[in-house]
């Protein structure tokens, strides 16, 4: 008897006919219910999908470095024929997005790129800091989840970690490129090195502070600010104040 088909990657968050594409790579341990309210914002004007990780349902193996998880959001996108206008990413989200982006350059497409506190250097190891962003990881699954999802999550999660210790950017991108920083606590490492580095890699990047840690970006008292700052940048209506963004 065949094994059951294993589900698809995109997963389509809004969809209205004739709307361009926004598509969601998500951070460590590949879940998106993060970044669902963030998604609604964006789906008032966009068709937002976002592509989950490999390795969360039966039958996956998680991807073990950056350029595959990359490859696997590429082909994710490849039997709709998707191609994006936007892509966004988060932590090491962020870093999958650009070699996305990337990789889209290199055949004559070049996406807006937003990035929310992610470096471009490789992530030093750090039990301390992996076990804070584990458990954190493991409280979106909810109160009691079972057993088989939550050893799928660790092991995706620890897949993630791994490549980001092995890897760092070295690809260019020329397409518009938004980062946004947390002003506290921050998976950026050393900012001044870091953003140096963004610069060299981004012609025309814009760069943009959140007043929050890196684990509570996208909490409901934080979104404000997260969403004024990327919809300034993506030419969105957006009601409030609109945070300083250095261009």
């Amino acid at each position: 008897m065949s094994a059951p088909p294993v589900p698809g990657r995109l997963i389509p968050l809004s969809r209205r006919k004739g709307r361009p594409a926004c598509v969601m790579v998500p951070g460590a341990g590949g879940g998106i219910a993060p970044y669902l309210r963030l998604g609604a914002f964006l789906g008032e004007v966009y068709n937002v999908y976002a592509v989950r990780a490999a390795g969360l349902v039966p039958g996956e193996d998680p991807e073990a470095t950056v350029p595959e998880m990359a490859g696997g959001v590429l082909r994710a996108l490849e039997p709709s024929g998707l191609v994006p206008e936007v892509v966004f990413g988060w932590s090491m989200g962020g870093t999958v997005a650009w070699e996305v982006c990337a990789t889209l350059a290199e055949r004559g497409q070049h996406p807006d790129l937003v990035l929310v506190d992610c470096s471009p250097f490789r992530r030093p190891s750090d039990l301390g800091r992996d076990g804070e962003i584990r458990e954190a990881v493991i409280e979106m699954l909810g109160p009691r989840p079972d057993e088989q999802t939550r050893d799928r999550v660790l092991r995706t999660f620890l897949a993630h970690v791994g490549a980001l210790v092995e890897f760092d950017l070295r690809r260019g991108y020329g397409g518009r490129v938004l980062l946004l920083v947390c002003d506290g606590e921050s998976d950026l490492g050393d900012r001044h090195a870091a953003l140096r580095r963004w610069h060299a890699l981004a012609p025309r990047l814009h760069i943009g502070t959140l007043a929050t840690d890196h684990m509570r970006v996208f909490d409901r008292e934080h979104l404000p600010q997260l969403t004024t700052a990327i919809g300034h940048f993506l030419g969105m209506p957006v009601l409030g104040a609109q945070p300083e963004v250095a261009r």
